[in-house]
């Protein structure tokens, strides 16, 4: 199963929301942090659980401005919850600052659900979690294999950001490695796995000022049963170009790649979407090029999922 991680911000929950009519099975959970727990993020949520899909709410958000506190996302959970029955999974992020206390306490609050816990860089012993009947989400970087070994009764995932992430666009190289996790995981002895699509594990924020090159990134699959994620950065001049200019330089490059309509790993939905907005010649702006980006990453690793057989199993 395929546990992407997502942070609720507008276009990351518009592709899931595009995209859920379009899966067709129960090997999709996103993970979504919520920056807010107002009735449009809220709205937001419910439309993508509308389509079908389900999805893992973390409860302890500890991003947003300003952060909402447990209470209010407690109460959008719930929300959710009683208009979509089963297809909520409370969450509860395990990072610094989380006590064997607060575990305890979403044991006993979410006692009889789907318990789901993503463990990030923290300190406390495996005796504080359920053996079994919860789902253990684990990010590798920040968890050892230890403390993982501890969950064999468990179903568990691995976490993994094979985002590239570069401080300013024009460092991208036109492509890198990305992962083999939706190839490997099972042999790694999990039952799932997750990634921060192409968009990375960057924490929630506002958004800058506007950038020197334009980069659109799209995944694929490469040699030896792995992913790269290709970068189309624009190559006209930085300093004199406006933003529009530059969006469509790199977006013939990626055209040029794909082809259009998108063929072979490129004929999803996201591509569609670019090779749509291609032929219209419309600006729209930096947010949806990374909704479409999202889109495919999403299908292409779904769809290699579902020709391997993989069962959902929550």
């Amino acid at each position: 199963m395929y546990w992407p991680f997502f942070r609720s911000k507008q276009e990351e929950m518009i592709a899931l929301k595009e995209l859920g009519y379009h899966m067709g099975s129960n090997l999709l959970v996103p993970i979504i942090k919520p920056h807010d727990a107002g009735k449009r993020v809220e709205g937001q949520i419910s439309r993508v659980v509308q389509t079908g899909l389900r999805a893992a709410l973390i409860i302890n958000t500890n991003e947003g401005s300003p952060v909402p506190s447990i209470a209010q996302i407690v109460a959008m959970e719930n929300n959710l919850k009683n208009e979509y029955p089963d297809q909520i999974f409370p969450a509860l992020e395990v990072h610094p600052g989380v006590t064997a206390s607060d575990v305890s306490w979403f044991l006993t609050t979410y006692s009889g659900r789907t318990q789901v816990f993503v463990h990030r860089a923290h300190t406390l012993s495996a005796a504080a979690f359920p053996e079994n009947g919860a789902i253990h989400i684990f990010e590798s970087n920040q968890v050892s294999p230890h403390f993982i070994s501890a969950f064999s009764a468990s179903r568990r995932v691995i976490l993994r950001d094979g985002f590239n992430k570069q401080p300013v666009n024009g460092n991208y190289p036109p492509a890198s490695y990305f992962d083999d996790l939706v190839y490997s995981y099972r042999t790694h002895g999990f039952d799932g796995f997750g990634d921060f699509a192409t968009i990375g594990d960057v924490p929630y924020n506002t958004g800058g000022g506007q950038p020197s090159h334009v980069a659109l990134h799209l995944t694929e699959p490469h040699q030896n049963k792995t992913f790269q994620c290709l970068h189309f950065v624009s190559s006209v001049p930085p300093e004199t170009t406006d933003v529009q200019t530059k969006y469509f330089d790199a977006l013939s490059q990626l055209i040029g790649h794909t082809g259009s309509p998108g063929v072979g790993p490129f004929s999803t939905l996201g591509v569609t979407d670019y090779c749509n907005n291609f032929v219209a010649g419309t600006f729209p702006g930096l947010g949806s090029p990374k909704r479409w980006s999202t889109k495919h990453h999403i299908q292409l690793l779904h769809s290699v999922l579902a020709t391997s057989y993989a069962a959902p199993w929550v």
